[in-house]
Parts: C-alpha cells; sequence; structure tokens
C-alpha cells in the first residue's frame, strides 16, 4: 500500500510583525512536521504551500513541493490534484500548525488503521478536524470539494466509509492557532527542534500561562474553564488530577454550525460580564477560583460582536495598550489584574491546549491521581 501524507500550508503574506511572528512560527512547525513524515518511511511527503522559502527549506528534508501560488486557490480542487499526482493508495492529510505534538507513534497507529478490509477515514476529531487519513485514496473524487478542511472528514465519511476515531492524547487534540497556542507549547518543550528555537527567539512572557499550568499541579486547586468546553477535557482531569473543576461551557460547534458568521452566538457569561462590567465579573471570579482558562472567542462573539484578529491576539497576550476594540480593552486589562492568573486564548485553552498543560502538571505530580 503506497501512503502519502499531505501537509498543506499557506496564506496571505503577513501585514505586521505579530503575523510576521506568527507565520514564521508555523513555518517552524510546518518543517518539523515534514521531517517526522520523512522519518516514519512513508512512500512521499508533498508541501503544499505558497511560500518559497519555505517550499526550498521542506524540500531539503526530503519533501516534494506542490506550489499553490495563484489567485483562485481552492483548498478542496488542490487537494484533489495533490493526490492525484501523488498515486498512492492511502492519504494523511493535516495542515502544517496542525498535531504539532503528532509523533511516530501516532503516525503508525494511522498507518495500521488504514489498513482495514473497508473504505476507512481516520480522523482527529469528529466536529472539526484537523487531520484526515482515508483510503483508498481515490474516493476524495466522489466528493464536492470543500472549501477548508473542517469538514472534509464528514464528506468521506458520507461516501460510505468507515469512519474511526483516533485515540484521545495531547498529540491528538492540540492544533496552534493563537498565540496562546504556541506559548503552551514553548511550554511543554515538546514538539520539533525548529519549532522550539523560533519560539524562544518570540520572547513572548509566559508568566501568567506558567502561574496558572503550576495551580493544576496542586492539591484539590479550583480552576475555572469558561468558553467551549467538551467532555473530553474534563474527563482527562477527573481521572488524573485533583482538581475541582468550575465549568462553564457555551457554544460548542458555533463555527462549525456557522452560528458565529450569522451572528447568532449568545453567552450567559458574556452578558454576565456585560450587566457586572469586566472588573466586577473578575473580582467575584478571584474570589472563587485559584486559576482560570478563558476561550474568550465565545464571548467575542456574542450577540454579533466582532473582534479583530489583532485585538483577539493581542488580547491572548496581554498588550492591553495594542487593543482597539473599548470593550475588548478594558475586558483584557480587568484580566491581567485578577487576583489570581487567568489564561486568554481561543477554543485551545480549553481543549487541546489545556490537555498538553494537564500532562505537565500530571508529570510535575509524578504520575496520575491513584484511586
Amino acid at each position: 500500500m503506497r501512503t502519502a501524507a499531505i501537509i498543506f500550508e499557506g496564506g496571505p503574506r503577513a501585514e505586521n510583525p505579530l503575523q510576521e511572528t506568527l507565520t514564521g512560527l508555523r513555518h517552524a512547525v510546518t518543517l518539523d512536521t515534514v521531517a517526522k513524515f520523512c522519518a516514519a518511511g512513508l512512500d512521499q511527503v508533498v508541501l503544499a504551500t505558497n511560500h518559497p522559502a519555505l517550499a526550498e527549506a521542506a524540500a531539503r528534508l526530503g519533501a516534494r513541493i506542490f506550489d499553490t501560488r495563484g489567485d483562485r486557490f481552492h483548498f478542496g480542487r488542490s487537494l484533489v490534484q495533490v493526490v492525484r499526482e501523488s498515486g498512492a493508495d492511502a492519504v494523511i492529510y493535516l495542515s502544517g500548525a496542525a498535531l504539532p505534538l503528532i509523533g511516530q507513534e501516532e503516525i503508525a497507529w494511522i498507518r495500521d488503521a488504514l489498513h482495514r478490509d473497508e473504505p476507512t477515514v481516520v480522523v482527529n476529531n469528529v466536529q472539526s478536524v484537523d487531520l484526515v487519513a482515508w483510503r483508498p485514496a481515490s474516493r476524495l473524487e466522489r466528493v464536492d470539494p470543500p472549501e477548508n478542511d473542517n469538514i472534509l472528514g464528514w464528506r468521506l465519511r458520507d461516501t460510505g466509509m468507515e469512519r474511526v476515531l483516533l485515540p484521545n492524547s495531547a498529540a491528538v487534540n492540540f492544533d496552534l492557532d493563537t498565540p496562546t497556542d504556541y506559548l503552551i507549547l514553548a511550554l511543554s518543550g515538546k514538539g520539533g527542534p525548529r519549532a522550539q528555537a523560533a519560539l524562544r527567539a518570540a520572547g513572548w512572557s509566559d508568566a501568567r500561562l506558567r502561574a496558572a499550568a503550576d495551580v493544576l499541579a496542586a492539591e484539590l486547586p479550583e480552576v475555572a474553564l469558561i468558553g467551549r468546553v467538551g467532555s473530553a477535557i474534563m474527563e482527562h482531569f477527573n481521572r488524573n488530577l485533583p482538581v475541582r473543576l468550575r465549568v462553564f461551557s457555551e457554544e460548542r460547534g458555533m463555527k462549525a454550525l456557522g452560528r458565529e458568521a450569522a451572528g447568532l452566538v449568545r453567552s450567559v457569561v458574556g452578558d454576565l460580564i456585560e450587566d457586572l462590567g469586566p472588573e466586577r465579573f473578575f473580582a467575584r471570579l478571584g474570589e472563587t477560583c485559584d486559576a482560570a482558562f478563558f476561550d474568550t472567542r465565545v464571548l467575542f462573539a456574542n450577540r454579533g460582536r466582532r473582534v479583530s484578529e489583532w485585538d483577539r491576539f493581542q488580547s491572548d497576550l496581554g498588550n492591553v495598550e495594542q487593543i482597539g476594540d473599548p470593550f475588548v480593552r478594558a475586558f483584557t486589562r480587568a484580566a491581567l489584574e485578577c487576583p489570581i492568573p487567568v489564561v486568554l486564548g481561543g477554543h485551545s485553552v480549553v481543549a487541546g491546549g489545556l490537555w498538553v498543560l494537564a500532562d505537565r502538571a500530571i508529570a510535575l505530580r509524578g504520575g496520575p491521581m491513584r484511586f
């Protein structure tokens, strides 16, 4: 069985220093991922990109390059073309910043799963995937080429393929989207050497993150999880750490269901912050918890609110004076002044990134909690 790994990493040119830093970090992670798949003994590793310097570096590692430069890039149609040109029987697809902790164990598991007799699609997540692997590769020809990879797993499954879910772990749940995600990767000390070197060069402060992460290793701390919190991360905590969770879970699937785009997001926590004001909200939170992990994207989309990427990311980093939106600026300032460490970020801070931090806490405690 000829197996190809196909990695997509591209996008527009960076328009400001923060975007330049994030692009450099993504490229470093992408090259580490290319190196991992090249070392796995696959028949072919393909990088689809519109960044020439990244393409040159990946080619030196042994990847074949598919150039996506052009005015009319379409993810689904490009993927079909790459798969055709690869001549592979089975395909493992992921984006460059997806699953930075994936290792040879996970790659081997995926390859074994693709050896099933029936047509099979392997995904790391049911709702919105970061990795999709399938056999036969030609089954992609039966689906309407998607605009992005979020629904690729669903469309392949709808052709009659057996869906297999990768076993839950930090390696298959953690992906990179926000500055906080990269800070979590840096704190973990894991990933690849290129990513860790780029993270050190970024020079971002991890003080709040480190303080909150250390709380997770304490005995019976009270920890708030706010945002799109799923059951898997709660179960991971309950099985392994003596942590009392205060969970405020809202709007899971808001992107996949189109609720954010349609302005339909409704957040009780968001309304409470509006009613109390950010200062009083965080004062109350500080009275009840020892640390908090806040997926702010639900709040920032509440009742049709639109917050720019710039303001979201500056909020994550705690750069209050760089934030243009008055509400986001006041919210971020109040979070920084909270008497407990509050980690701000996207979905990952209550999902895959939090899983990485939980595993760090388990290691600091010398192993899982004993019953």
